[in-house]
């Protein structure tokens, strides 16, 4: 059980380029953190998604972007999996550390965990943190709650009974479900439209059956473009994104393929990129995603995706 903090200067920190669940989850602990007179910040290490903002706006939350953790008593590190999602933020040691989050295989340790990859989104374990500290589930905390698990289960494709157990549990606390809609509904802007369209463009697509796996590259977006390509009809799909000074891959399959085949992408591949590179991946079973600082083992490293992949699904074919 995660116990709040008495008397200690307390911040909540989640992982870079912070994704709606991420700052959903973090704004609702906030607000309970507040309820028991704990004043904490809220930090990221240098962007918050551009669709998280809105829910910034909802929460009228203020962010600290790179803080300085040294001048923290007590730290909360949310939907965070691994040290390299916090760079350029580095973890003291001597502080008391809490971790709260549901992807598979974390990697960062704290003093209180409380991880539970079954779950579907961090937002599900923020309330049960917040009822077991007492904590008054209100209307801004409930919206905000369920406005991370729509978001992280992409509007229930990948919620489960507990999923829905837990959002009609937020219902009841007048959660307001039009306005999370609302909320989460972020249009493609220009630059991620094009970088779509550029992923389309550079398509290597594979067979196996009714199965389709495609890889792309792309400079920018790679997350974006990895579930544009599940929406236009592929089963799995990788895409590369090579930057000045790291390289990211983002993947994503379709419910319909992590239960026939039981994948996991987070705990089948991603986690295990380790063996090749100095990254961390990891992930849980519909998406898994890698940083690493070794760009030149790009093809090295979408091999051996493809090598898991074929001992998952069996020898695929090139079809393009």
């Amino acid at each position: 059980m995660i116990k709040f903090p008495r008397g200690k200067k307390t911040i909540i920190l989640t992982h870079h380029n912070a994704d709606i669940d991420a700052v959903s989850s973090s704004t609702a602990l906030y607000y309970g953190l507040k309820q028991k007179n704990i004043y904490a910040d809220i930090g990221v290490p240098n962007s918050v998604a551009k669709q998280s903002r809105q829910i910034l706006w909802y929460s009228r939350c203020n962010v600290k972007i790179n803080p300085n953790l040294n001048d923290y008593e007590a730290i909360f590190i949310l939907d965070t999996a691994v040290p390299e999602q916090l760079d350029p933020l580095k973890i003291p040691q001597d502080k008391v550390i809490f971790i709260i989050d549901h992807h598979e295989n974390i990697k960062l340790k704290g003093n209180f965990e409380y991880i539970s990859p079954r779950r579907k989104a961090t937002s599900e374990l923020i309330l049960k943190v917040l009822k077991d500290n007492n904590v008054k589930i209100d209307k801004i905390i409930s919206t905000l709650l369920l406005a991370g698990i729509v978001s992280d289960t992409n509007h229930f494709k990948f919620a489960d009974r507990i999923t829905f157990k837990l959002a009609s549990e937020l219902m009841k606390y007048k959660a307001d479900l039009s306005l999370v809609y609302e909320l989460v509904h972020n249009p493609p802007e220009f630059p991620e439209r094009l970088s779509k369209l550029e992923g389309y463009k550079n398509l290597q697509i594979y067979q196996r059956d009714d199965y389709l796996i495609a890889f792309s590259e792309v400079g920018n977006h790679e997350a974006a473009v990895a579930r544009g390509l599940i929406s236009l009809g592929a089963n799995v799909s990788v895409v590369f994104t090579e930057r000045e000074d790291e390289l990211r891959v983002s993947a994503r399959a379709d419910i319909r393929t992590v239960k026939k085949k039981g994948l996991n992408l987070g705990q089948d591949i991603f986690s295990k990129l380790r063996e090749i590179t100095s990254g961390n991946g990891g992930g849980h079973d519909a998406a898994g995603s890698l940083n690493t600082p070794d760009k030149e083992k790009k093809e090295e490293i979408r091999n051996f995706i493809l090598k898991k992949l074929v001992e998952r699904f069996g020898e695929l074919k090139r079809i393009s």
